[in-house]
């Protein structure tokens, strides 16, 4: 499963491949896999820890974050929905936009200012190696409000 690399691979996106329990499943470490009882979606196998886990809610029409972080890298599930994921290097000023949507796993890098406008309503997960801290959250316009 090969990523899609923006801002000189500081923002990077899967779209996670959909299999069904057997061979194929083993090929792919993140996944979506399709079991009897239901989709369970395998997205980060790493020896680094997550200590920050956020569950997000998408409304329609709405613009999340504007910001960046110097210490906490993220990574974004699209549990549900869809959305626009601006991006923006804070030291190169190089921009980009990802579509996202169910089944898309997305990492942002840290100093890469992002904004997601949301473009249908849904559910996402954001996670990282570092904990929140509200100091470490540095606005900056990526989308006008």
């Amino acid at each position: 499963m090969l990523a899609e690399e923006y801002l000189s691979g500081r923002v990077r996106k899967w779209s996670l491949p959909v299999v069904r329990l057997g061979p194929e499943a083993d090929q792919f470490l993140l996944k979506r896999l399709l079991l009897p009882q239901g989709e369970l979606a395998q997205v980060y196998d790493d020896p680094e820890g997550i200590r920050y886990i956020a569950c997000i809610e998408l409304i329609a029409g709405s613009v999340r974050g504007n910001h960046f972080h110097k210490v906490k890298a993220e990574w974004v599930y699209v549990l549900s929905g869809h959305a626009d994921l601006m991006v923006k290097d804070i030291n190169t000023a190089e921009m980009a936009v990802l579509k996202l949507a169910k089944g898309d796993l997305a990492f942002i890098a840290t100093e890469v200012a992002h904004a997601m406008r949301v473009t249908g309503a849904g559910e996402a997960i954001e996670f990282s190696p570092a904990r929140f801290d509200s100091g470490d959250t540095h606005r900056h316009a990526v989308v006008a409000v």
